[in-house]
């Protein structure tokens, strides 16, 4: 063996790998046999870390031949970030006579590094003398890649609960927000409403005007503070649901009252087409904000003159009833459909100063109808109209 430099630790003297072990009172070639058929990486190695020989695993993980590797220091085969706990460990060994399961980083040839575990024990010669010893080295790459996932798991775990927390919190503070504002949209409200009262005395034209811009604006903002306050409780599941007994046709022609209001102004043509007479078992208040807010999405979608808006309900074979409102608006751009039921949704954002609305108005109607086990969905074609349809279990 050539001379190397002092911080490779070889010694000058010549190695004769076979005088230096005991005679071995077992076949050594069976010995031989068991040494370089073994699974784990096995290497011998002399008092001063150089390897005088290794099995076929070895050579495989750290050189090409048996000549990139005979005559090296074990120190040739530790990761840089290990050298401290090498150095340490060959130490031990040589105080102690024995390692076991030590965790080192070590490097191949080609500069690539894996960790391993290590454990040796002495060699002696026939006069008891230390000589060596023989190191095992086990691979643990694939603990540490299936440590890291864990690893990866929990800190998306962590992020999960922190993105649960921050969620949770803009929703309570959503919800106080909305409850603080309905506090003062109730007076102005009602006081508006004290002022448009003739009898009180006559307002002139401007006046009435602004009054009633008041009041409308007061009723929309209510409204939104209500749908922010719905939209949350359908989030946080809070929401209450009350079921009880009624008849369809009592039903709608309750929804035909409280919707007719809203077809003055366009002077739109609503007609309630339902012909069933049956019961139904489900929470009649929530019904009627589904129909609320779908007639309230047509009014502001049918045109100002001929805008027709139908509602209807009838029964499905199997165990649903069937409802629907149907208009004659301006229809759902198809590009825009996927986008229908989600939050702050409008038909065209470049319409949102015309035709207003909170965007919730839709989302509130899925998680409603969903809540009581039935399902919706919309028919629409750009420039004829709108269909939503939902069904609910009887």
């Amino acid at each position: 063996m050539s001379n190397r430099k002092q911080g490779n630790s070889i010694p000058t003297q010549k190695y004769d790998v076979t005088s230096q072990k005991l005679e071995p009172k077992t076949d050594p070639v069976k010995y031989r046999n068991i040494y370089d058929g073994s699974p784990v990486l096995q290497r011998t190695v002399d008092t001063a870390g150089i390897i005088l020989e290794c099995n076929q695993v070895y050579v495989k993980n750290f050189g090409s031949s048996k000549e990139d590797v005979i005559g090296k220091s074990l120190f040739d085969h530790t990761a840089e970030k290990s050298i401290d706990n090498m150095r340490k460990t060959f130490e031990i060994w040589k105080k102690s006579g024995r390692v076991e399961n030590i965790e080192i980083w070590f490097k191949r040839k080609d500069g690539t590094v894996f960790p391993g575990l290590i454990s040796a024990n002495n060699i002696y010669d026939d006069k008891g003398k230390l000589i060596g010893s023989n190191t095992a080295i086990r691979d643990i790459s694939e603990i540490y890649q299936a440590h890291s996932v864990l690893g990866d798991h929990e800190k998306q775990r962590i992020q999960l609960d922190e993105l649960k927390k921050i969620n949770s919190t803009k929703e309570e503070f959503y919800m106080m927000v909305a409850k603080e504002c309905q506090i003062p949209i109730e007076p102005i409200r009602k006081y508006a409403k004290v002022l448009s009262d003739t009898s009180l005395g006559s307002l002139t034209a401007k006046q009435s005007e602004a009054v009633n811009e008041i009041y409308d604006n007061a009723m929309k903002l209510e409204q939104l503070m209500r749908d922010i306050i719905d939209v949350q409780k359908l989030s946080s599941n809070t929401m209450e649901f009350k079921k009880e007994k009624f008849t369809v046709d009592s039903f709608m022609n309750g929804i035909v009252e409280t919707c007719s209001p809203m077809m003055k102004e366009k002077k739109i043509e609503f007609v309630n087409s339902t012909g069933i007479k049956r019961a139904l078992t489900s929470d009649k208040i929530r019904l009627g904000e589904v129909f609320y807010n779908l007639v309230q999405n047509a009014v502001d979608f049918v045109p100002t003159n001929g805008g027709k808006i139908e509602i209807k309900a009838k029964e499905e074979e199997g165990d649903s009833i069937l409802f629907y409102v149907k208009d004659n608006g301006i229809g759902i751009l198809e590009k825009r459909k996927d986008s229908v039921f989600k939050k702050f949704y409008q038909v065209d954002i470049s319409f949102k100063r015309k035709y207003g609305g909170s965007g919730f108005g839709l989302v509130i109607c899925k998680g409603i109808v969903e809540n009581l086990g039935g399902k919706i969905w919309f028919e629409s074609k750009e420039g004829e109209g709108t269909t939503f349809y939902f069904s609910i279990p009887k």
